[in-house]
């Protein structure tokens, strides 16, 4: 009987009355998958599923049916809309009499769904904001009067019945729209605050109101519409309290024609309800299917100025309403508590990155344990917290740190394996009471009498391990009975494994500082007692120097007691030095006074130089040998190059020479000493392997020998002497 064109094909106002036809047969199409009539999938039809086409070929069934209704906007869509009622009263006679016992037409429902449905789809294809957008929005509600209206007059119901059948429709498009605006939002304040103002409107009510029941067990303003907006989060009621309370304890609706006169109504001076009688409290429940199980959402209140009596049909209404919102609010509350947990997980974390930053800013152990103590604390929200560690020889825990424990608690002693602390130690894993005072596996212990006069109820404690080392445990308690998270037990296992690697690092901290300590002392002890071998060689030797006659025997042992002088400055600067370390400067510097007071004449004034030489370190491995070297280089100055002159200086130059490439291990830096004099120089020929000076044999065989340097002594440029000492620089 009809005909559809091409889909290809342009609309024109010939092809008009042939199109908008089809698009009626699409738009009243009763079964779920609708063949275009006229077009096939073998024809480039499209199969519109649920009222939807899929695929390219609803883009390409959108484009048919928007050119056909920009065809037909030119006349106020009057042709279309008579297509429509003349396609509403032929389904209406196919349908008939298929009525149901309230007088609501079963067929026209369905067509009703699926047109607005097909509408509303239609509608949000177009481009936001756009004229074409403007025209379609308005489309829906003129199509589905015109649906309604030729299906009525097709029937003719009786009087009463039409009238229900036309609030049914009404019903359907204010459900519609309700269902849109709950699930147009996953914020709960969003939907709550669309919910009430779209029930006010469609049900012509002064006030609508949702009351949510939360877990303190009240029910509170959570929106309103009509009531004082400051009420809002502050206004609660206890289940069974006024008509809502009564409502939500019984999970019955409530409809009154004015609250004022019933018994249950509650006044509450704050919602400022007294110009409002009429009254319609219906319960918010969410059914569970998966356990056949109700839930209490909340309570819906609808309020009017009037007296008023409101009839079944409201009242069920009201009922599918609620059923509605009940869904959308608790994905509301759920997506809000997914986010609340969210942000809780990367407030934990934080947390637990500055507790790791704080552990590790230190090294003290009592300040490493006081931390850790307190901090379990803090990241898990309980009240108390105890470090407790093992003692690897007797198998038993003892509290080494705690935060908020009592001193009594604090001495209790407890076995691997028993009690909460003890069986976490002994099975590596978290241990969790719920109540302390009740569970079988605290009540044979001996501290459980301190638990029981403490008053500690909840508690979880985790091992502290380092290494695969278990050094202890981590005990955290609270005064009331508390479940605790899979996030709070991962928290703070995650929080002990660092804390035992920070316990661990104060622990060899402690152990490296004692050992040096004890280092140190012995090290003390020792330069004490070869300092005091040294001035007692050096008094015998001066007591010989003395009582010689012999000026040969004279001269040879003031050489040796600058000599035993020099080691003995040595070892004093390396006794007072940290580390074992002292400059080329301050040995020369004590070097040089011994040798001017032990080897120079009092007729002669020879001034010593040695701050050329402050600043470059050298360990104690070549301190001791470098003063018996600076001991002769200045003493052979003395003697030898100063030997013709009453006036003279010598001085002492220190510097490091540039890194080298050397090999892994190996020094990479030398130091380089220059003892310069002013004296006549050395003679013609001279060289250190001829000469018969015992003295710079000794520097020779002790720098290349045991400093593993480098020796030599040439004139210098300008006249004297120069001695140059080129040394490796330990760390």
């Amino acid at each position: 009987m009809t005909a559809t064109l091409a889909f290809g094909m342009q609309t024109t106002p010939a092809s008009l009355p042939m199109e908008t036809l089809a698009f009626c047969h699409w738009l009243l199409g009763e079964d779920n998958t609708l063949d275009v009539p006229g077009s096939g999938e073998d024809a480039g039809g499209a199969v519109l599923r649920n009222g939807h086409a899929s695929g390219e070929a609803y883009g390409q069934e959108y484009g048919r049916w928007l050119r056909l209704l920009r065809v037909a906007a030119e006349d106020g869509y009057s042709q279309l809309c008579r297509t429509v009622r003349r396609e509403a009263a032929l389904l209406a006679e196919r349908s008939m009499p298929l009525w149901d016992q309230e007088g609501r037409a079963d067929p026209l429902s369905k067509a009703v769904g699926r047109s607005a449905a097909r509408l509303s789809a239609m509608v949000a294809m177009a481009p936001a904001g756009s004229d074409e957008a403007q025209k379609l929005e308005e489309l829906p509600q003129l199509l589905i009067h015109e649906l309604v209206a030729g299906y009525v007059g097709a029937v003719r119901p009786p009087g009463d019945t039409e009238r229900r059948l036309t609030a049914r429709v009404a019903e359907l498009a204010a459900l519609q729209k309700i269902n849109s605006v709950v699930n147009s939002s996953l914020d709960l304040s969003q939907v709550l605050s669309h919910t009430v103002n779209v029930v006010a409107e469609v049900m012509h009510a002064d006030v609508a109101a949702v009351f949510l029941y939360e877990e303190t067990g009240r029910l509170v303003l959570r929106a309103e519409r009509g009531l004082n907006p400051d009420a809002v989060g502050r206004t609660s009621l206890a289940l069974g309290e006024g008509i809502t309370g009564w409502t939500a304890q019984y999970g019955k609706p409530v409809a009154v024609a004015d609250s004022w006169l019933d018994t249950r109504f509650a006044y509450v001076p704050h919602l400022m309800e007294e110009p409002y009688h009429g009254w319609l409290s219906v319960p918010i429940i969410l059914f569970r299917a998966a356990d056949s199980t109700n839930k209490l959402v909340g309570v819906m209140d609808i309020e009017t100025r009037a007296v008023k009596e409101f009839t079944p049909e409201e009242v069920a209404f009201a009922e599918t309403v609620a059923g509605q919102i009940a869904i959308a609010i608790e994905n509301a509350r759920l997506y809000g508590l997914t986010d609340d947990q969210l942000r809780e997980k990367v407030q934990q974390l934080q947390a637990l990155q500055r507790v790791t930053a704080t552990l590790v800013s230190t090294l003290e152990m009592s300040e490493v344990l006081t931390t850790v103590a307190r901090q379990a604390a803090v990241i898990t929200g309980t009240d108390m917290a105890g470090i407790f560690e093992l003692d690897e020889d007797q198998q038993t825990l003892k509290i080494v740190a705690s935060h908020n424990l009592s001193p009594q608690y604090t001495q209790i002693e407890v076995k691997v394996g028993e009690g909460a602390v003890g069986l976490a130690v002994a099975e590596k894993k978290p241990i969790v009471i719920f109540d302390a005072q009740s569970d079988a596996r605290l009540n044979m212990l001996p501290a459980f009498k301190w638990v029981a006069e403490e008053g500690y109820r909840s508690m979880f404690s985790v091992p502290l391990i380092s290494r695969n080392r278990v050094l202890g445990g981590i005990s955290v308690y609270t005064r009331e009975r508390h479940e605790f998270s899979r996030d709070q037990i991962a928290l703070l296992f995650t929080f002990a494994n660092d804390a035992a690697i920070a316990i661990e690092n104060a622990r060899l901290y402690e152990e490296t500082r004692r050992g040096l300590e004890m280092k140190s002392t012995l090290l003390q002890e020792m330069h004490h007692r070869v300092k005091n071998n040294l001035q007692m060689m050096a008094s015998l030797l001066r007591l010989q120097l003395r009582r010689t006659k012999s000026p040969e025997a004279a001269q040879t042992l003031a050489e040796t007691h600058s000599q035993i002088e020099s080691l003995g400055a040595a070892h004093d600067l390396l006794s007072q030095e940290s580390f074992g370390r002292t400059t080329v400067g301050e040995i020369a510097r004590r070097v040089a006074d011994i040798a001017v007071a032990d080897m120079l004449p009092r007729h002669k004034r020879i001034e010593i130089d040695s701050s050329g030489a402050s600043g470059v370190m050298v360990a104690s491995q070549s301190a001791t040998l470098l003063a018996l070297v600076l001991n002769e280089l200045i003493c052979n100055a003395i003697i030898h190059g100063l030997e013709d002159r009453d006036e003279g200086h010598v001085t002492i130059r220190a510097r490091e020479l540039a890194k080298t490439g050397a090999l892994i291990g190996a020094p990479t830096t030398k130091v380089e000493i220059e003892v310069r004099d002013d004296g006549a120089g050395l003679p013609e020929g001279f060289s250190v392997e001829n000469s018969h000076s015992l003295g710079l044999s000794i520097v020779q065989r002790l720098v290349n020998e045991q400093l593993k340097g480098r020796f030599e002594i040439t004139n210098a440029t300008g006249g004297g002497t120069l001695a140059r000492v080129v040394l490796p620089q330990e760390g």
